[in-house]
């Protein structure tokens, strides 16, 4: 059943967005203070263990929050695209690059396989980048020590496609249609709102991104872009 709103519930819902926004930017820069003390805990506590794992511990909490409200503020902003004609297979590979020494620290094996002779496609390079950051992180950190991740890039008919394959638990049914929803989760965190945001930016260029069972374990997320 569909439901129906109104001009005024959508203009309630718009004016709720702007007041989450500037709530986020406001609550950003609380964070940045707070972040100024937890150092200056690392620093007094500098010989004292107990101290200095407590003041940590807050650090680390103190910048997840950041990045979940970088995160969010980014989702609760309009999407603007500078599209240039660009070498897709070149940003999967600076997107690759960008996070071998997390693959290397947790000993997951990184493999590409791009195919040759691609036509350029019209895209955003930093939210394009940004988008793929979130799926390859994902698929990482689902990944078990000395397992594998990966990427290929090929043409299918009028379109590019992207897979990337982890080898982490396999999602059932509805997990898969919610990978991308960071509502339908049982918490919201950072890589839900990144997994959110990167199904916002891949539609937004016309594309189509889609998570199904790997095989013998695991999750394949194909990202479709028409050329």
């Amino acid at each position: 059943m569909s439901v129906m709103i109104n001009d005024s519930e959508e203009e309630r819902l718009i004016e709720t967005g702007r007041m989450a926004s500037r709530l986020i930017h406001d609550f950003k820069n609380q964070l940045g203070g707070l972040k100024l003390y937890a150092a200056y805990l690392k620093k007094r506590f500098a010989d004292n263990p107990e101290g200095l794992e407590i003041a940590e511990k807050i650090n680390q909490g103190l910048n997840e929050m950041a990045g979940q409200a970088a995160s969010l503020n980014k989702l609760t902003r309009p999407l603007e695209l500078q599209k240039e004609p660009r070498d897709l297979a070149l940003a999967v590979e600076q997107t690759l690059s960008g996070h071998r020494a997390e693959a290397e620290k947790k000993q997951v094996k990184l493999e590409s396989e791009f195919e040759p002779s691609l036509p350029p496609l019209s895209f955003d390079g930093q939210h394009m980048r940004a988008a793929l950051e979130s799926i390859v992180a994902r698929a990482i950190d689902s990944s078990p020590e000395n397992g594998e991740v990966r990427v290929w890039l090929k043409r299918r008919g009028e379109a590019l496609q992207i897979g990337i394959a982890d080898q982490g638990e396999t999602l059932d049914e509805q997990e898969r249609r919610a990978l991308f929803d960071a509502l339908a989760g049982e918490r919201i965190n950072q890589t839900s709102l990144g997994l959110a945001l990167t199904r916002r930016i891949i539609e937004k260029h016309g594309g189509r991104i889609e998570a199904r069972a790997n095989s013998p374990t695991g999750t394949i997320v194909e990202v479709s872009l028409n050329i």
